[in-house]
């Protein structure tokens, strides 16, 4: 079994990658060939002030790449500020550190095949998603971005897009100048671009083809009238967007289900954080703490990407139209198909460690 850290997978995989396996499944979506369960997360009380000990799991698989993956988080969290303006901090031991597991399991003999650090590999992801969304449903000539937002996912985001569409201006607005000062120089040399970081949201996307929300906000940070004609709104969860925005734009597409619906969740269950779905334990002090964020309608009855790329609902057919990619859905299947990249060029390579496969297997029936 194959052991592959953050810097492993950094040697191997590449946005055209990405994008290829991400796209493939998608197709393996519309065959049928594809499962995939929604984000669950399991909250616990836990003693640091104002937090939570929060663990997740999403987990699916393909018949094109014969594995199925499991994704693990395990972070404490909690959520800083005033509601309606509030984030999401989150960390494991300290501030600075996290823990994100993929394990790969062999459809053809039930074995695990590896196990790899999903930090990087979760950036490229997300942004691939919401690659294909620019893909499939931004015009053509779109060449002016709006990113509101500076971390890592703004970095990848950027990547993504410049992969799909000539991407020649950026302005980007952080509530960190100095960070998003950072962001502008470094992007503009990567990719040889114009990239200004200007004093606010608003300014970051007026006069752009396309909108990329990339925060950790847990409240809109896009409002519904800054939308333009012909403009393309993405962003990382619908925590960014406000209520009814998929009524307002022209098309609205979603990459697919991102945690299970169920109109009476079982007792202390409860539709938290960017609303997956947490089995929550304390009392109710302790959970009065935890964001919620109910199913979305509008969201519910969305079309996903696999609909679109089927040809079961029509994307963009005229320049002026708006539209919307909620790159939130499928986590499961696309884990699988990136680590299955990422292990066969590792492979290939020679890269990451080797672990005996006996080390977890039993003789005791489970």
């Amino acid at each position: 079994m194959l052991l592959l850290k953050d810097d492993d997978v950094q040697k191997v995989l590449t946005m055209p990658m990405t994008l290829e396996a991400l796209d493939e499944t998608q197709k393996e979506i519309v065959r049928g060939n594809a499962s995939t369960m929604g984000r669950i997360d399991v909250y616990l009380p836990c003693e640091r002030p104002e937090s939570y000990y929060r663990w997740a799991l999403m987990t699916g698989g393909a018949k094109r790449d014969g594995v199925v993956v499991a994704r693990m988080l395990s972070d404490i969290v909690s959520w800083p500020g005033e509601k309606g303006n509030q984030r999401e901090n989150k960390h494991c031991i300290q501030p600075g550190t996290y823990f994100g597991m993929l394990i790969m399991f062999s459809a053809r003999d039930g074995m695990p095949i590896a196990f790899i650090n999903d930090g990087f590999l979760q950036h490229m992801r997300v942004a691939g998603g919401a690659g294909l969304g620019v893909k499939y449903l931004a015009r053509p000539d779109s060449h002016v971005l709006g990113m509101i937002g500076s971390g890592g996912m703004a970095r990848t985001y950027l990547e993504a897009f410049a992969a799909v569409r000539q991407i020649t201006k950026v302005k980007v607005y952080s509530p960190s100048q100095a960070n998003a000062k950072v962001y502008a120089k470094e992007m503009s040399e990567r990719f040889n671009i114009e990239v200004i970081p200007v004093g606010s949201a608003r300014e970051a996307v007026k006069d752009v083809d396309i909108v990329s929300c990339c925060t950790s906000s847990i409240d809109p940070v896009f409002k519904t009238a800054w939308l333009e004609p012909g403009m393309h709104v993405t962003d990382v969860t619908w925590d960014e967007t406000e209520p009814g925005f998929a009524n307002v734009v022209d098309v609205a597409i979603k990459m697919g289900e991102s945690t299970p619906h169920i109109e009476n969740p079982p007792e202390g269950a409860f539709y938290a954080a960017h609303g997956f779905l947490g089995y929550v334990a304390g009392q109710p002090e302790e959970k009065s703490i935890i964001p919620k964020r109910p199913p979305r309608e509008e969201i519910l009855n969305m079309p996903s990407l696999a609909d679109l790329i089927s040809g079961y609902v029509k994307g963009r057919i005229r320049d002026q139209q708006t539209s919307w990619f909620l790159n939130l859905g499928v986590m499961g299947v696309q884990f699988a198909a990136v680590c299955t990249a990422v292990y066969n060029e590792a492979k290939k390579k020679g890269i990451g460690r080797e672990i005996p496969t006996e080390w977890f297997t039993q003789s005791i029936r489970d």
